[in-house]
């Protein structure tokens, strides 16, 4: 049954009512098509005929504008649910002898009220890098969400502006919180409004990188993926680049994803968004605290060469040359040892390259045992090291004895 036409009268009337009270305060531009229909009330220069023509045009034109910018300032859920009611009231307003019979002069008062309320209310513009207070309105599910920052729609907050790593926006935001946003893509369509929370985080995360490589200092680094040429790393709220050479040991570059691993700094571009880490001297470093010249370590031989073996130790790779491996002459390291196997070793010296030098001659009990009996050497490693460390300083007493010696005799002869 078709219903009355004070029905339908009410209905435009309510939603121009409702549009000159939602809208204001959230529209930026003004509407062209309403100021038309003012200008030509005021001016009365239209036959009836093609005023009252003009005027169903404006209206519809109104309705329609209402009901886009109305759905532009809801999350798309809530579109869904109230698009029928729209559709109706399109409908509605599209009906050429529903429109016909509507008070111009009531309406054409709502229209100067709200034009008036326009140009009082504008709404402010946004640049990209603008720095704007939101109101969390909603989360989308999706790691995203929609942010009141006093726009004439909702802005957007994606998943990949919350953080530099993985972060979603409900992992640090909820309903109705307020807080700063920069703004990281504006467009003319009204809805597409980016914000983001990581380029708020990014100078300060550049600022501290740049200060702990200045200090030198190891930080703990997350492996994300790699690459042909290395590992993408996170480090803080930044992600650096670890090249595979920089890695202190040989391993499956599948079974490094998800590990944390001590990095420092090699290089700290900010201008050029480059950060380059360096695992091998972490390791190293760490390596240099812990051991000194003189102390024995267990080590895996890692790799055979004609001058000597190269052994890992525990990070770090230090080299056995031939000469240390035994008193006896040794003529291919191959017959000594097996990639792989384990070795006790002593740190003869170390570089500021973190080049280490190993001996087991030094823990042979016997020349020669390395090649008869390395079980031995293996067993007896520590008590070795203590006595030729007692050799050493017994030596360097002596040695410093002859130089006061020497000293005194000079002066001796010199006096008399």
């Amino acid at each position: 049954m078709r219903r009355s036409f004070d029905f339908y009268l009410s209905m435009v009337a309510t939603c121009l009512a409702i549009a000159s009270l939602a809208i204001v305060g959230t529209v930026v531009s003004n509407h062209p098509t309403l100021a038309a229909a003012a200008v030509t009330r005021r001016a009365g220069a239209m036959s009836p005929r093609v005023a009252q023509r003009q005027f169903r045009q404006n209206l519809a034109a109104h309705a329609r504008e209402f009901i886009d910018v109305k759905t532009r300032l809801e999350t798309p859920a809530e579109e869904n649910l109230e698009k029928p009611v729209y559709d109706h009231i399109a409908t509605v307003v599209d009906d050429e002898e529903i429109m016909a019979k509507v008070d111009k002069d009531r309406v054409m008062g709502l229209y100067d009220t709200f034009n008036t309320l326009l140009e009082e209310n504008q709404v402010p513009q946004f640049e990209q890098g603008d720095i704007v207070m939101g109101t969390v309105i909603s989360l989308d599910g999706r790691g995203g969400a929609y942010v009141d920052a006093g726009g004439k729609s909702l802005a957007y907050l994606p998943k990949q502006e919350v953080s530099m790593g993985n972060m979603k926006a409900e992992d640090v935001l909820f309903p109705g919180m307020k807080r700063e946003f920069t703004v990281s893509r504006t467009s003319t369509v009204a809805s597409d409004i980016i914000l983001s929370i990581k380029r708020q985080t990014v100078p300060t995360a550049w600022t501290r990188v740049r200060q702990m490589a200045e200090l030198d200092v190891t930080v703990q680094g997350k492996i994300l993926s790699h690459n042909r040429g290395g590992f993408l790393i996170e480090v803080g709220a930044l992600q650096g680049f670890l090249p595979f050479s920089q890695l202190s040991t040989t391993v499956d570059k599948d079974e490094m994803i998800g590990r944390v691993v001590p990095v420092k700094f090699l290089e700290v571009d900010m201008e050029n968004q480059r950060l380059v880490m360096s695992n091998r001297r972490a390791v190293a470093s760490t390596f240099k605290k812990n051991y000194k010249v003189g102390d024995v370590v267990v080590g895996t031989v890692t790799a055979l060469k004609p001058y000597g073996a190269f052994v890992n130790l525990g990070g770090v790779n230090g080299l056995l040359h031939i000469s240390q491996i035994s008193h006896d002459h040794v003529t291919s390291v191959k017959d000594v040892m097996d990639v792989g196997q384990k070795l006790k070793v002593m740190i003869m010296s170390r570089d500021q390259n973190g080049r280490v030098s190993l001996s087991t001659k030094r823990l042979e009990p016997a020349a020669g045992d390395m090649l008869r009996n390395p079980k031995v050497v293996f067993e007896k490693a520590e008590e070795m090291a203590e006595r030729f460390k007692e050799q050493a300083r017994a030596a360097e007493e002596a040695t410093r004895a002859l130089t006061e010696g020497e000293g005194a005799g000079e002066a001796a002869v010199q006096a008399a």
